[in-house]
Formats: structure tokens, sequence, C-alpha cells
């Protein structure tokens, strides 16, 4: 009898532990959300007619740093059929913002290279990547540019060479750090 209650207390603990085990996995697995509220809706009626969205590449995320869910979005300029991103912001005017399709950034007019498009947390420290212009090697992260996210920042690259960059608010306006 001793041996069976013995055997049934081991059972119970094992089986605890197991569960409390599985517990903690399942949440590390879980995607982290966003801890924003929007108080308002972001008008899509407000993207110009000139760009369609890429539907199935869609963020939201609070990308100036004001409490609010903003909406992003991968676009293609109708008119010339250049590639790039519309930000529009959720905010009282809903502020648009695109970069690429046709409009500079970082001495592209056309993201069509965009294979990964996703949100970078609140408070990541970013820095741009330095490239030595006469060999296009890379030397390194620009520690002394880091910069500590004060919205979501916006991770566009390639999957295989991972090349790409981050548009990120800096206070002001929104910014363009080249990683590599």
């Amino acid at each position: 009898m001793r041996l069976l209650i013995t055997f049934l207390v081991l059972f119970l603990c094992f089986s605890s532990c197991k569960k409390r085990t599985e517990q903690k996995s399942d949440l590390k697995n879980q995607p982290t959300e966003l801890k924003i509220q929007p108080t308002e809706k972001v008008d899509l009626t407000k993207v110009p007619d000139s760009l369609e969205l890429i539907t199935d590449q869609n963020l939201t995320g609070d990308f100036n740093g004001d409490d609010k869910a903003d909406f992003a979005s991968i676009v293609k300029n109708k008119n010339n059929k250049k590639t790039g991103v519309l930000i529009i912001q959720n905010s009282v005017n809903q502020e648009i913002f695109v970069f690429g399709a046709g409009k500079v950034i970082n001495q592209m007019t056309d993201l069509n290279w965009i294979q990964v498009f996703k949100t970078l947390q609140k408070g990541e420290i970013i820095s741009p990547t330095v490239i030595d212009q006469k060999t296009g090697d890379i030397i390194g992260q620009d520690n002394n540019q880091n910069f500590k996210l004060i919205g979501n920042g916006i991770y566009m690259s390639v999957e295989e060479s991972h090349g790409g960059g981050i548009i990120f608010w800096n206070g002001k306006e929104y910014q363009w750090y080249h990683i590599e």
C-alpha cells in the first residue's frame, strides 16, 4: 500500500511539473501583442488613388510613438509601377507618408526588393550599417548613430541576404537606416 501511495504522489508531482513547463513554453511561443488601443480607426480611403495596397503585406503598429495603432502597407504606384511603403498615422488628420513608389528614400525610388516586411518593437536599439564606399564591404554597425525606437519600426529586407532597411519615427519625421 505504501508503495502505491508513493507511486501516486510521484506521478502527480511529475505530471504537475510537466503542465507548468508546457504552460511556460506555450507563453514563449505566443506572438508579442502590441499594447496599444486604437482611439480612431485608420481611414483607408485616405490612400491616394495612384497607389494600390498589396493586401497581404499590411502592418499595424504604433509607428510614431503616440500609443495609437497606425497602419503600414507595401504599395504599388499604378502610374509608374514602382513599389513602396505607405504609412497612415492614426491621428486627427490621418497623415500619410509614402516611401519609394517613385519617391526617393535612401537614393531609391523602387522598393520592389522587399521580401520581409515586419514591425520592430518599440524601445529596440537600432543603428545603420556602415559600408566601405570604395569596396562595398560591410564595416559594421555605426554605434554613434544608435537610436532607441520611440514607436514600432518597420523592418524590410531581402530574405537570403538580409540586406534592407528600417523606417522609424525620430520624434519629428520618419527616417531610414540601411541595415545589412
